[in-house]
């Protein structure tokens, strides 16, 4: 990394936690073990639930969230949730907890919507406001008042909060000084632990104290009986807006905790100070993560990683990453260009010396590890800088539709483990999801499709919404263009009350497909989110609609439903996944591929996902869907057992793990080990299982000395250990086509990276399933020289 005037502290210094790793879900569900039980039926607790839960008390509770609040009142949450929740038992601790009822009508949205005012233990207060159809997994704009408000609803409705939450279906939270006036970042520091505090789900070998997280981390508000009710859930990671006196608070956080910030805003207000900023600068970020699985690598086996990539030319400095190396977009409006802040956060963002239009943007040769990926896009499409900034405004006032303009070309997801920490380009799509949960709300059918159900009958699905709407991505220009629908569905009656129950997807149709010249049509991307993610939060971490742009495919991102929480996300059971995919390739092939020009090629249909959705997808290709897909490629959470496996048509199979991800299937998702290396064979290992049973699939039988590395790598077609992506691969046993890979990234844990879905599309893109037969092309398909893949499996069975 770039070298900064901020001193790297030593290796030999005692170990810090990095604070809560990012999985495929979120750190604000019940439990983050949610990742590794996913794909489970509706538990006994939801049942209850919904047995106790009558459609005239589900309609008062949600007429009375919804009411909008006059200038001077707001939902009084400390009173609300103990008279709307229920004790139930938590399906993985057994124990018992306060909870909200689920409300199936609604799409994806949250229970809760409008201005909302919650005091804490301590007796100061904060407010949010969640936006109409906010769905969860939504953004949240963290708002610092200045001092002297005296109504905080009028401040954010005159600034135009109020209106950006409804119109893009957002959340604002709300911090407020304590009697009208901020005190000392010192003074506030407990304040913003309790609202903003990161989570801490493992303690880090002994070295970190586990920790829920504040408000806005966990989503979770502390009743009076002292329990903690998951209300909300948010993207993971934040805007920050600081106004007059509440810059300074809000600042002295933010610069402590930059993975967590996509963007930050500083109006008319002054620097947390040069002390408090240096101080932050220097907090490390070793091999530890603290996320709910693997905590990670000692310093010294981190480090040794570290200098190996640094060696072979992976990356310029072997260097624990600092506070002071990870850029965060920042605007600051009224501040002087030799300020304190706006000095620090040119040096973190690795700005170049001379702005544009009032913008200091990024260097094009800055190395940092979190927008490696992003500037490496835009470099491809003629930029001449990367994509963070330092953006200054002469007048202290501004909008908050301005204050967006600028913060919203920027997400971040999700993990604070800085190396797979990744700042990224937000596109513009919100919109048409927002209209589409309206339009949904009727719980009326549009339209209707037929499709075979997994069991085996035609069934027919209700189209409750489908919108659309043109993509536009910010710094790109005229480039990476397409239409996003957002389409709501109902398949499935989860709570057996007689109706249809909605779903949601969004499917992105590229103009890079409506151009294509095949005559056979263009490929398909079926994608599950991991636990907690719905499909807005995956469209924008995972960049698959820059790889569907690039590669003239389509996806299809599938959403999950609020299964026993109204504040998490889940799937239903195998039946339930296979039949949402099923009707969703149906409205492609029946609504959407007529009204775009476009002709779906139903040979080279893949699959995808991270963590949950990887497990999901990789059992549904591997079992009852492996007559639909012709290839899966996945992340972060293999398929095992014999409910992952029939062993009966093959599957050519990609999965992406990183070193300190998701581990091994037993005993405890917080007692695992580290995911052991493909050649150790034991009943545990992950890794080794889903290999062998892959190839196992495909009829190849995978022979090698048990726990020997050199005869391991022998049976491989090839293989890749330098740099920072370690990939093995096999072949078919008669073709000699690749048709089993396996990747490792170092310095990764449980998180998606966009660059690894680009593995899995290079990957997958090579194989077609025709007449139930499976075709190879080196080319994918682009020129002649498509191979059979004949699986024999005598000798397997």
């Amino acid at each position: 990394m770039k070298k900064k005037k901020i001193p790297v502290i030593a290796l030999c210094m005692a170990l810090t936690g990095a604070s809560i790793a990012g999985c495929g879900g979120s750190q604000t569900v019940e439990s983050t073990t949610a990742a590794a039980t996913e794909a489970q039926t509706t538990t006994a607790a939801a049942a209850t639930e919904a047995e106790t839960t009558t459609e005239a008390e589900t309609e008062k509770e949600t007429q009375a969230a919804a009411e909008t609040p006059s200038a001077d009142g707001a939902i009084n949450l400390n009173t609300w949730l103990m008279d709307n929740s229920e004790m139930v038992e938590n399906s993985w601790t057994k124990q018992m907890q306060r909870s909200l009822k689920v409300d199936r009508k609604k799409v994806n949205d949250h229970l809760l919507e409008g201005y909302l005012s919650y005091t804490l233990e301590s007796g100061r207060t904060c407010k949010m406001y969640i936006g109409k159809h906010s769905a969860l997994r939504a953004y949240i704009t963290v708002v610092a008042l200045p001092d002297g408000v005296t109504d905080t609803y009028q401040f954010l409705q005159e600034q135009g909060w109020i209106n950006l939450a409804d119109t893009y279906g957002e959340m604002i939270f709300v911090l407020e000084p304590e009697n009208g006036k901020w005190g000392t970042p010192e003074e506030e520091a407990e304040y913003l632990s309790d609202c903003l505090a990161e989570s801490v789900s493992n303690d880090a070998y002994g070295m970190r104290e586990k920790s829920g997280g504040g408000i806005v981390t966990s989503g979770k508000f502390r009743t009076e009986d002292g329990q903690d009710v998951a209300t909300f859930t948010g993207h993971a990671c934040n805007y920050y807006v600081g106004y007059g006196e509440g810059c300074k608070a809000l600042e002295s956080w933010t610069s402590n905790n930059p993975c967590l910030v996509i963007g930050q805003a500083f109006i008319g207000g002054e620097s947390a100070g040069e002390e408090i900023l240096q101080a932050s600068a220097a907090r490390q970020y070793n091999g530890i993560n603290t996320g709910g699985y693997y905590p990670g690598m000692d310093n010294y086996s981190f480090q040794k990683e570290l200098i190996r990539m640094r060696d072979e030319g992976v990356i310029s400095s072997a260097d624990f990453i600092t506070n002071a190396d990870i850029p965060v977009p920042t605007m600051f409006a009224g501040y002087k260009e030799d300020d304190a802040s706006v000095a620090y956060w040119k040096s973190v963002n690795d700005v170049e010396d001379t702005a544009k239009d009032g913008v200091y943007y990024q260097s094009a040769d800055s190395d940092a590890w979190q927008t490696e990926y992003n500037n490496s896009l835009v470099k491809d499409m003629g930029a001449t800088t990367g994509i963070s900034s330092v953006k200054m405004v002469d007048a202290d006032t501004m909008s908050a539709a301005e204050i967006r303009d600028y913060l919203a070309m920027y997400t971040r997801y999700t993990t604070p483990f800085a190396y797979s920490n990744t700042l990224g380009m937000r596109t513009d799509y919100y919109a048409v999801t927002h209209k589409a949960r309206e339009t949904a709300e009727a719980g009326t059918a549009i339209d209707t499709v037929k499709y075979d159900a997994v069991e085996g009958e035609e069934r027919e699905a209700e189209i409750r919404a489908l919108e659309s709407n043109r993509l536009s991505v910010p710094f790109m220009g005229d480039y990476n263009k397409g239409t996003v629908y957002s389409c709501v569905t109902a398949f499935n009656d989860y709570d057996e009350d007689g109706t249809l129950d909605p779903r949601e997807c969004i499917i992105y149709v590229p103009d890079s497909a409506k151009e294509s010249t095949d005559e056979n049509g263009v490929p398909v991307v079926i994608i599950c989110p991991g636990s907690t993610q719905g499909s807005n939060t995956f469209f924008d971490c995972t960049y698959w609609w820059d790889i569907a742009n690039k590669e003239g495919c389509v996806i299809a991102i599938l959403g999950q439903f609020c299964n026993s929480s109204p504040a998490s996300l889940a799937y239903g059971d195998k039946s339930d996944s296979a039949d949402f995919s099923r009707s969703t390739l149906a409205i492609l092939n029946n609504q959407i591929a007529e009204k775009e020009g476009i002709k779906i090629d139903n040979t080279r249909i893949y699959g995808s996902g991270h963590s949950a959705g990887s497990n999901l997808i990789q059992t549904l290709t591997h079992t009852t869907e492996s007559g639909y897909f012709a290839a899966v490629g996945s992340t972060s959470f293999p398929n095992e057992g014999e409910d992952g496996f029939s062993f009966e048509n093959g599957m050519p199979s990609y999965l992406s793990v990183g070193q300190a991800d998701i581990s091994e299937p037993t005993p405890h998702p917080f007692q695992r080990d580290l995911v052991k290396d493909p050649w150790i064979v034991t009943e545990d290992s992950a890794i080794y299982n889903w290999i062998n049973n892959c190839l196992k699939d495909n009829g190849v039988e995978l022979k090698f000395e048990a726990d020997d590395h050199d005869s391991f790598v022998d049976t491989c077609l090839s293989y890749n250990e330098d740099g920072r992506y370690f990939t093995y691969t096999w072949a078919d046993a008669d073709s000699d086509a690749p048709i089993v890979s396996f990747n490792r990234t170092i310095a990764r844990e449980h998180n998606c990276m966009p660059i690894e879905f680009t593995f899995a599309w290079d990957f997958v893109s090579n194989y077609k399933l025709e007449d139930g037969k499976r075709y190879y092309s080196e080319s994918a398909f682009e020129k002649d020289d498509t191979v059979q893949i004949d699986i024999d499996k005598t000798d397997i069975h």
